[in-house]
């Protein structure tokens, strides 16, 4: 999904790539010609260089195999299927009377990739270590849970601050990490795990260059009747340029990408095999850093006056139809719920709150000119306490449909005479800057769940703010805050939903967020040396092979070779 840095680069990591893919060729097939394992290649994000990183705790710098392949989740939660547990290390979990505490059952006889044994005293140490450690909080436990306890090896007790009817969603991105191996690593925020020790069914790394590396079965995998792949090969790719020069060759499997013209370019190369499904999926936003060292930024971005002429200068429709070539769909709600949870929906949070949702760049003037943000000679703003605004947004190098979508923002922007540009810093370094918070503005999605409450709670809580990618602004409102926590202690459907419709009114009405559309699914596959594909006839999970998609573990066990 990225663009290539020269002619020379394109030539060199081809002729690499090449020659990994003749030694894979050579490894699978014996000298009678008969297949001896099953290799997928595949396509899961976009850098210049493979750094050997399998820390599950490093969001910004880990491999993004890392989650589901070689840690498995406790259970999946297949939003696909209204929200139905898929249990994985796990056999079941079970809220107490009370709703204050929680106890997994682990499957017994579980292994370590290295033929230790799995138990629940890992959870607890697992948990134990990121109630420690801050940094190492991936999934929020410090805000909801009191203490873990092990009454067997096969069982965990999580007792909980307070009631929290979500919290299982939220553990089912927990790594679970092997505590006779960390319990020695001095620094767990820094450690790079590159001999990984893990649970799921890729754990083996069979080779690692800065260009490819092989990602292969797990010798003590628990459902290894079940796994009939043998290894995922990932070869390093920039971006989308770079990916549309490679497709022709025929190699990728399993792609997560942006292709423009995507029957022309990808399934005409071959139509009896080269396939694609997708639907939209989460929201992008611009979100703006409400933490910003940069005074007059932080001054407008604080302002609701300005959130509006932002949005108001947004030429959505172009957004999709030129940079997104209409893969994506214009979102015109302030709430900026997906399309998908059409059943949630609250009409009293649309209409008049929708005002600020048009492409109006006239409109954008004079909000901001009635607001006190005063023209230089340059043309440029400042806040009305007189402090200049001039911010970049950042977007990754390579993600030229992404980085067309902010050139478009730019140039209403800066017709409302605000400031802006884009920056572009590589994938590994943006993710840096959203989690340490050194960005001024970001064009991101949110991982949505079962119901669209997990997108707005991790996105928009102070709990989650610069915790995770999905929450860059570092937004906290009080009132909104109070709204989660009744979400969470609530129990039944009829009470989420009217908590949830509270939940809307209060984002359209501060609008922290500038929705502009919802991306499609980014899913592309082909069916020439692997079955089993998930297809919109077939639409039982989310396919995307990305790592904010922990249901890509089960779509990788239906796979299997052609015979």
């Amino acid at each position: 999904m990225r663009s290539s840095k020269s002619l020379f680069r394109r030539i060199s990591v081809r002729a690499g790539w090449a020659a990994a893919t003749a030694l894979t060729a050579l490894v699978a097939f014996g000298a009678g010609g008969a297949a001896a394992e099953s290799v997928l290649t595949m396509h899961i994000e976009e850098q210049t260089s493979w750094v050997q990183n399998f820390n599950p705790f490093d969001l910004a710098g880990r491999r993004q195999s890392t989650m589901d392949f070689i840690y498995e989740p406790l259970v999946i939660f297949n939003a696909e299927d209204g929200g139905k547990p898929v249990f994985r290390l796990a056999t079941g979990y079970k809220f107490s009377e009370d709703m204050k505490s929680v106890t997994y059952t682990l499957r017994p006889d579980l292994k370590w990739s290295d033929g230790q044994p799995l138990t629940s005293a890992d959870v607890k140490y697992t948990i134990d270590l990121m109630l420690k450690n801050a940094a190492l909080d991936t999934v929020g436990v410090g805000e909801t849970v009191a203490s873990v306890e092990t009454p067997s090896a096969t069982e965990v007790k999580i007792d909980l601050k307070a009631v929290n009817s979500d919290f299982p969603e939220t553990l089912a991105d927990l790594a679970v990490v092997p505590e006779h191996i960390w319990k020695d690593v001095s620094d767990p925020v820094a450690f790079k795990n590159e001999k990984p020790v893990g649970s799921g069914p890729m754990t083996e790394l069979r080779r690692f260059t800065p260009q490819v590396y092989e990602q292969c079965r797990n010798p003590n995998y628990w459902d290894a009747a079940s796994l009939h792949v043998d290894c995922l090969r990932l070869p390093q790719i920039s971006g989308n340029d770079q990916m549309l020069a490679i497709l022709p060759e025929g190699n990728m499997d399993w792609i997560g990408s942006f292709i423009p013209q995507i029957d022309k370019t990808f399934v005409a190369l071959d139509a009896d095999h080269n396939g694609y499904w997708q639907p939209p999926a989460e929201t992008v936003a611009f979100q703006m850093n409400f933490k910003s060292g940069n005074d007059g930024n932080l001054e407008a971005y604080k302002d609701l006056n300005f959130r509006h002429a932002f949005s108001l200068a947004m030429d959505r429709k172009s957004m999709v139809d030129i940079a997104g070539f209409g893969y994506p769909v214009v979102n015109e709600h302030a709430t900026g719920l997906p399309p998908r949870f059409e059943t949630w929906r609250n009409k009293a949070a649309e209409g008049d709150k929708d005002a600020f949702m048009g492409f109006d760049t006239e409109k954008a003037n004079k909000v901001l000119d009635d607001a006190g943000y005063k023209k230089g000679a340059d043309g440029f703003r400042t806040t009305p306490s007189g402090k200049p605004i001039a911010f970049p947004i950042i977007v990754p190098n390579g993600w030229t449909d992404w980085i067309d979508a902010v050139q478009i923002a730019v140039e209403g922007l800066r017709a409302a005479g605000i400031n802006a540009s884009v920056a572009t810093p590589e994938y590994e370094q943006w993710r840096k800057q959203i989690i340490d918070g050194s960005f001024e503005v970001v064009m991101n999605s949110r991982a949505d769940g079962a119901t669209p409450f997990r997108g707005y709670y991790q996105s928009l809580s102070t709990a989650y703010g610069g915790r995770i990618t999905g929450a860059p602004s570092r937004y906290s409102n009080p009132k909104l805050d109070a709204l989660f926590d009744q979400y969470l202690k609530a129990t039944s459907e009829d009470d989420h939903k009217k908590i949830f419709n509270d939940i809307q009114l209060l984002v359209a009405d501060d609008f922290p967020a500038v929705p502009v559309f919802n991306g499609p699914t980014w899913y592309q596959f082909s069916s020439k040396r692997f079955t089993g594909w998930v297809t919109d006839k077939d639409p039982i999970m989310n396919p995307e092979d990305h790592d904010n998609n922990r249901m890509r573990l089960m779509h990788l066990l239906r796979l299997k070779p052609v015979s």
